[in-house]
């Protein structure tokens, strides 16, 4: 099966699929029947407005690599640069699939939002690991996507690596998810392991967090658990069937937790975790993120430093323990990589 794509958003994450995409060639056409083709990319360019790059016949990813390294933009592609926009290439190109990339903005969910939508409205099959657009505009896309019979993904945009999208999609499948309880932040959650293991202060296991690179310079919506409350969010709509917005979850970060209450819980054999939480009250969904002190006993008490992990109560599987998931942009391309594997399956 021929899947030609539009890779948009060509930073970190971009660069990793089309970096990984000429090591899994072979093993995609062989394993799954799959031959996956970039036929367009768009970057943030400069200056002069958008940076593109199409070519129906296929773009080669390691040139993409090469000139956005040396250029700073795609658009110094040999014989296929342009400066058409993402709108121009979802309209005019014969692309199959959208693999949206862009930065997640979190005060209306654009441009990813519109790109999206758009993608799907042309009937164009679309991966994103774009938290923005879920948060404003799931149940929206989904219909979208629905009446054009296309697929929609996301599940590298909810803790990356860690399938949380997929086991609640697939392996739970038949279940009703009473419960979703997860360490849904690598950074925070190394934040934490530090100050129990190193005795660091939340100040200093925050500065070697970003000396790191696990932590953004500005990390301000980790350690205020609102980045745990987006993906939250977005598994409780897509897996507990919910129509829940931000403003429904209680949110408390880990700005605030002392050494104090760190050395508190170490001796009684616990720990501090951040986690957030769905679970079905009656007729509702009550959601909530906040510093929580586990015993031994808990599943959680062992996920240390980048990992993730997510605990799923249902009716006829009990409960579902998935635990990994440390961030970095080659784990989220191969995110990426999995839910496009996941279009083509469903869409034979």
């Amino acid at each position: 099966m021929k899947i030609s794509a539009l890779l948009v958003g060509f930073g970190n994450v971009g660069q990793a699929f089309a970096g990984l995409l000429p090591q899994k060639q072979s093993f995609l056409r062989e394993r799954f029947g799959v031959d996956l083709r970039i036929v367009g990319a768009v970057d943030s360019g400069n200056e002069n407005g958008y940076g593109s790059a199409y070519s129906a016949n296929g773009l080669d990813s390691l040139t993409l690599l090469d000139v956005k390294r040396k250029s700073g933009s795609v658009s110094a592609y040999p014989s296929a640069g342009c400066r058409d926009s993402v709108f121009d290439l979802i309209k005019n190109s014969e692309a199959d699939m959208l693999l949206e990339m862009t930065p997640t903005n979190l005060d209306n969910g654009e441009p990813g939002l519109s790109y999206v939508r758009a993608a799907l409205e042309r009937g164009m099959h679309v991966v994103t690991s774009n938290k923005g657009p879920l948060v404003f505009g799931w149940n929206e896309s989904r219909r979208i996507a629905r009446s054009k019979g296309v697929e929609f993904r996301f599940g590298a945009a909810v803790a990356g690596a860690l399938p949380v999208i997929p086991t609640g999609y697939y392996s739970l499948m038949g279940s009703e998810v009473s419960s979703i309880q997860g360490i849904l932040n690598g950074t925070t959650n190394y934040i934490l392991t530090q100050m129990e293991q190193k005795g660091m202060t939340m100040k200093d296991a925050l500065t070697e967090a970003q000396r790191r690179g696990i932590a953004e310079t500005n990390p301000r919506l980790d350690v205020e658990g609102f980045d745990t409350a987006f993906k939250l969010l977005i598994a409780t709509n897509a897996i507990m069937g919910a129509d829940a917005k931000l403003s429904d979850i209680q949110i408390q970060g880990i700005q605030n937790v002392s050494m104090e209450q760190v050395r508190a819980a170490n001796e009684k054999g616990n720990t501090l975790k951040l986690i957030g939480r769905a679970a079905r009250v009656d007729s509702s969904i009550e959601m909530k993120v906040g510093v929580e002190e586990i015993d031994a006993n808990h599943p959680f008490r062992w996920v240390s430093g980048v990992w993730k992990s997510v605990l799923f109560n249902t009716d006829l599987l009990g409960e579902v323990l998935v635990t990994g998931g440390a961030s970095s942009p080659k784990l989220t391309a191969g995110a990426i990589l999995r839910d496009v594997l996941n279009v083509v399956h469903d869409a034979r």
